[in-house]
């Protein structure tokens, strides 16, 4: 007979080794916050966006943290935080592969989903007060430029360019450290010095509209921005439009000519070239100029494929372009036409 205190050690030596098993190879559940804003963060060799998590109760104080692995059947939404549940699964060792993550995530649900409004916080501000002193013309005025992607400030303190990094953002602080500047001398510095001041004493923001207020830590405002907000290209660039002259040369008008139909909306220009339908995105554009991606075009044999093949090239070397009454005319990075325009009249 085997005695009960000889037995015990091998019962709770059993126990033991059954629930490491389970937690090697077991799944459990969490909740946590992703955030509506991917940053750059290193993946071995080079460098990748990864989602922000934040697994704390009090989301206005959050504090996120770069969440490398993939999260099965999550969508992630640009400017939205989402709260979610997530199965997360250890995986087997000799399965993972090297440098990857022996956790397994499958979303489950999401819980609350809000405006993630840092994101208001992207792109170009010009300064419209610095302290007590109010700047009505945004020409000598210092400037900001604010990356959330590479958590960077970038701008030009009226007389230097300046660069520094963002430690932590909310929605409603904003830290800032290791401003650096070049070191060219003007003649006036005051308000350069003054700026330079305040970005060191930045605390809280405000946002109201194209404008965002900084507070420092005892809540006093310190300095004022509004958005800088680029010449938008004219309406009547929409439609269809009829090529009349390539490379300074009229289209013979016994051949179809290629057509161009810009949508301002969708950001994107399509149409035919006189034989096979194509499509693009205009990646920028503002008043005068033109950033087009990549063309795509269908492969069909035309009898005259030169005419078409000479629109494509030239559409896709131009830059820049000028809109006058029913005319539209575009200009590669020379300066030199590429393509004349006709509106179609529907």
């Amino acid at each position: 007979m085997i005695k009960v205190g000889l037995l015990l050690p091998i019962i709770v030596s059993l126990v033991l080794q059954s629930c490491a098993s389970l937690k090697n190879t077991g799944s459990t559940e969490e909740v946590f916050w992703v955030s509506g804003i991917k940053t750059e963060c290193s993946a071995g060799a080079g460098k990748m966006n990864c989602l922000n998590i934040y697994k704390g109760n009090n989301i206005t104080k959050a504090t996120w943290e770069s969440f490398y692995a993939p999260i099965e059947g999550f969508t992630f939404e640009e400017g939205t935080l989402q709260k979610i549940k997530v199965k997360v699964e250890r995986l087997n060792a000799k399965d993972v592969p090297a440098d990857a993550s022996s956790l397994k995530y499958t979303f489950i649900e999401k819980i609350e989903s809000q405006v993630d409004i840092r994101t208001h916080l992207v792109g170009e501000w010009n300064v419209t007060s610095l302290y007590d002193r109010e700047f009505y013309e945004t020409a000598n005025a210092p400037s900001l430029t604010i990356d959330l992607n590479k958590n960077r400030i970038s701008g030009n303190d009226s007389c230097n360019n300046y660069t520094g990094q963002i430690t932590n953002v909310t929605s409603q602080s904003l830290k800032i450290k290791a401003v650096a500047t070049t070191r060219r001398l003007c003649f006036i510095m005051d308000v350069a010095n003054s700026y330079n001041k305040a970005l060191g004493e930045i605390n809280t923001y405000l946002i109201k509209g194209n404008n965002l207020i900084f507070f420092n830590e005892e809540g006093k405002k310190i300095v004022s921005f509004t958005k800088s907000v680029k010449n938008k290209p004219d309406a009547s660039l929409n439609g269809d439009w009829v090529a009349v002259r390539i490379e300074g040369a009229p289209i013979n008008r016994m051949i179809k000519a290629p057509r161009l139909n810009i949508s301002l909306e969708e950001m994107r220009l399509s149409g035919n070239n006189g034989c096979n339908d194509y499509t693009t995105q205009i990646k920028e554009i503002s008043e005068s100029k033109i950033k087009i991606g990549h063309i795509a075009a269908t492969q069909k044999m035309c009898r005259d494929m030169q005419v078409g093949s000479d629109y494509l090239k030239m559409l896709q070397s131009s830059v820049s372009f000028k809109v006058k009454d029913d005319s539209l005319k575009l200009y590669n990075k020379e300066g030199v036409e590429t393509i004349l325009f006709l509106k179609v009249n529907k």
